[in-house]
């Protein structure tokens, strides 16, 4: 482990008296907080004698400590699980609001509140603070959108969710202008939109002056996600062209895309790894909460990418019960094809399909009981029955 020397390897100490770094030292090992050094790739160097305590409080050893091991960097669920504490502190090149971090310790669940910077005259060097907080304490951080590598998570699969690091941004403004331009951000982010195109869909019949309220909106929605930018500083989730706007998806995490790339991974292991495709199309699957933009039922600029990932959940709901059935999994397959049945109401194939495995299993009175609300809806809505009986279910198609 190195000293507390470590500290002033780089920095700009060279004149002072040898008394001056004496006490400097002493007054880095006897800080009443933690006080750790690491280097550019989240490697501990040097920590004082507090922080040594909390290291060795959470069961962790200081040879070969990083960061990502410390603090969860990059862990679905911590405070950075998109980022390392280390890269952001040196891509800022300016001290870090504090952050607080969630830690299994060895006697449960620990916190740390824990501040960030760049070690003064040292290129590759990061100095942090540490302070124990309270696991019930559920203050996040003190100043939110503190860190420049941060990304939004957007949830559109059912009603609208924006999240940032330190938690939701909800409140009215989602069912207001602003929430409406984010939606049709979200509905359009594969492409730049040009001004008028977004007047026209969101603001239809609006007069000639529908341009102003757009870049109003443009503004109001950037200070809504980013409300500590420069009034002059670019803004990192809206990308601006030519007249033209767009979202920007490398720093935007969006559950529409991660079901869709969960899916078609899952879909295209199907045939070397059922098992394992199984599992990935589940997993896709649980991401699938409603359909897409749920909130704006009647926007007609989202129909089209709600038709399209409503088919996509479809099919892998079809995939799943093809790769449950195959083995013998009747109880999976039979939960796949209910929720498929929910989400086509009116295809036959699919009821009659569920209604058969319910009699493969013995639950013929199941069966019944779905055969007679698939004819009621059908009568209701088209005026006919099913094309098959009941009679039918029993009896192997050719």
């Amino acid at each position: 482990m190195a000293t507390a020397a470590g500290v002033s390897a780089g920095a700009s100490v060279g004149t002072l008296a040898p008394a001056t770094l004496s006490t400097q030292r002493q007054a880095f090992e006897a800080f009443p907080y933690g006080l750790i050094v690491l280097d550019r790739r989240g490697r501990l160097v040097c920590a004082n004698r507090e922080a040594r305590r909390l290291i060795d409080a959470v069961g962790l050893r200081e040879t070969g400590l990083t960061c990502c091991a410390l603090f969860g960097c990059r862990l679905a669920g911590t405070a950075l699980e998109h980022e390392c504490l280390t890269e952001l502190a040196l891509d800022a090149r300016q001290v870090l609001p504090e952050l607080r971090v969630d830690i299994q310790a060895a006697g449960g669940p620990s916190a740390l509140w824990v501040t960030a910077a760049p070690l003064d005259g040292a290129e590759d060097r990061v100095v942090l603070q540490l302070r124990p907080c309270s696991a019930s304490d559920r203050r996040r951080r003190v100043s939110p959108h503190w860190a420049p590598g941060t990304r939004l998570r957007i949830h559109a699969l059912g009603a609208t969710v924006v999240e940032a690091p330190e938690g939701p941004i909800g409140g009215a403004w989602l069912d207001q202008r602003t929430g409406q331009l984010l939606k049709y951000l979200i509905a359009e982010r594969r492409r730049a939109v040009t001004v008028d195109e977004i007047g026209e869909s969101i603001w239809p019949r609006a007069d000639y002056a529908v341009g102003a309220s757009v870049r109003y909106y443009v503004h109001a929605l950037r200070r809504k996600l980013e409300p500590t930018r420069g009034l002059r500083e670019p803004s990192r989730l809206i990308a601006v062209g030519c007249g033209t706007y767009r979202l920007a998806l490398e720093h935007v995490a969006l559950d529409a895309d991660e079901f869709e790339a969960r899916l078609s991974a899952g879909v295209a292991a199907a045939e070397l790894d059922p098992q394992g495709a199984a599992a990935e199309i589940e997993r896709s699957l649980a991401l699938y909460r409603g359909e897409f933009l749920a909130d704006v039922p009647y926007a007609e600029w989202a129909l089209a990418e709600r038709h399209r990932l409503h088919e996509l959940a479809c099919m892998g709901l079809r995939r799943l019960a093809e790769i449950r059935t195959q083995k013998r999994a009747l109880d999976g397959a039979a939960r796949a094809l209910e929720r498929l049945a929910t989400l086509q109401p009116f295809d036959e194939d699919v009821h009659r399909r569920l209604m058969e495995l319910d009699i493969a299993r013995g639950r013929r009175s199941d069966a019944v009981r779905r055969y007679a609300t698939l004819r009621c809806r059908l009568r209701r809505t088209f005026g006919h029955d099913p094309d098959f009986t009941p009679a039918d279910l029993a009896r192997p198609r050719v």
